[in-house]
This record gives structure tokens, sequence and C-alpha cells, in this order.
């Protein structure tokens, strides 16, 4: 069954498809670090799409770091990131719900708001199936947030459709208006999460983050992906922020004492 006809579906849309599927391919070492990937034609020849769906998939998995596009000579598997890993001590509340706008408002002081922008309960996305240890479909919840009424992050939200039934009813209400997501898990669901990992990464702004953010596709983002776990440690959420580059800073501030 091609792309196409599973959109018409109900699926993802076909790029998005053809992206997860592209990527599944990357994290299975289907294709190597390095190696160069069809072409264009051949792609849209093995999913039944025109050239333009495959060159949307590239482009996302190109600004997410997946691949490198080399004029002239084609486009070839990134090698992988070099990844530090810091272990942290127990923080006094590694409590997810301390605001899902709003991980980061404990540390920017600043007033911000959470928006709902798509929701959909049939997506197939590779990187939340890996985190989750699960094929999907999955939930997945898009928001905006803003800080002082201006744009400031993209938030992705993932969960397991099937733990979850009815959440597109309990949510679909709050899409004019702020979205209290660890609030619905937690009285419909009897759900409270903590934080598992957290990971972060310089990436680009797609067409569509870049529409929500205000800014011009390719420019400077911050990805902060992550998993929250119930209280049996099962992880249950994958979330991957993307903060404008140009409104957050990280610092670590060392014990010298």
């Amino acid at each position: 069954m091609t792309a196409a006809r599973n959109s018409r579906r109900g699926g993802p849309p076909v790029y998005r498809q053809v992206e997860s599927e592209l990527l599944r391919r990357i994290r299975e070492g289907e294709l190597a670090p390095g190696s160069r990937l069809p072409t264009e034609p051949e792609l849209a020849a093995e999913w039944g799409v025109n050239r333009l769906t495959i060159r949307q998939a590239i482009g996302e998995l190109a600004r997410a770091g997946h691949l490198t596009v080399r004029q002239g000579a084609g486009t070839f598997v990134a090698v992988p990131l070099m990844v530090i890993q810091f272990d942290l001590p127990r923080m006094p509340s590694t409590d997810a719900d301390a605001g899902s706008t709003a991980s980061l408002a404990e540390y920017v002081n600043e007033d911000q708001t959470e928006t709902l922008v798509h929701l959909t309960d049939r997506d197939s996305d590779v990187a939340a199936a890996e985190a989750l240890g699960s094929p999907g479909p999955f939930l997945r919840i898009d928001t905006l947030v803003r800080t002082r009424e201006q744009p400031f992050l993209v938030a992705g939200y993932w969960l397991e459709a099937e733990r979850f039934p009815g959440f597109t009813g309990f949510a679909t209400g709050h899409r004019s208006e702020r979205i209290a997501l660890f609030q619905i898990l937690r009285d419909h669901y009897d759900l409270r999460l903590r934080h598992d990992w957290r990971s972060l990464a310089a990436g680009v702004a797609s067409r569509e983050d870049a529409t929500l953010l205000d800014i011009h596709t390719g420019s400077p983002v911050m990805y902060r992906d992550g998993v929250n776990v119930d209280d049996e440690l099962r992880p249950t959420m994958y979330l991957r922020r993307r903060i404008r580059g140009d409104r957050i800073r990280f610092t670590l501030r060392y014990d010298t004492t």
C-alpha cells in the first residue's frame, strides 16, 4: 500500500510517513552513516508519491541532522552526533506536572501560555516509538508556548493512543485556550508523570515550526527532547520541544566550594 493511500485513510501526512520510514532505516542500520540515499525519483517510485513529497521528507531529516545534502553529489546519511551524558543527582522535585508549558517557567521567570495547535491519534513517529518502546499508534499533541505574548517554543507530546482512550475529546475543548495537558492526565487517567531524561541539541526550524515561531525557515532552534515516566517507571510520554535560538541560552554553573 502506498503512502498516499495511507494518508487518505486518515494517517499522518505523506511526507511524515516517508520521513519516519527513512529515519527507521537510519536508526536500524539499513542506511549506514556516510552512505548515499537513493535518488529522489527512486524514492518517489518506491513510495508512489511525487518528488516534492520526497524532498520535503529529506529536508526535515536534514534539518534534524540525520542527513547531509551535498549539492551535485546527492544526499548522505550523517555521521551520528557525539553524545555527552551528564548524570545528575535526584532533584527535589522531578514531577513533570510542574507545567507542560512550562518546564522552563521556573528558569525564565516569565508568564507562559500554551495553546493547542494540532492533535491526532494516528501518529507513527519513529523517535517516539523508540523512546516509549511501542510501535504505536500514538496520540500526538502539538502546542505553541508564548512568553510575554511572543512565540517562544513549539512542543510535541506523544502518548500511546491505546492507553488513553477518549483523550482527544478531553483535549479539543482547549483548542483556542491554554491547554492543561498534565491536568487532563491527572484528572481523567489518575496519572502523574516524572522526568526520566532530557537531551539538548542544536537544529534549524522546519517550515511548520518557523511559521508558528514567527521566524524564517532554517533559523536556529534548540531541540529539547525527553521522556516522562509513570509511578511504575514505565516510559509514558515522549516530548520534543523546539525553542527559538534567539530567545534562549543555557548556562551550567559549577559548585566551586
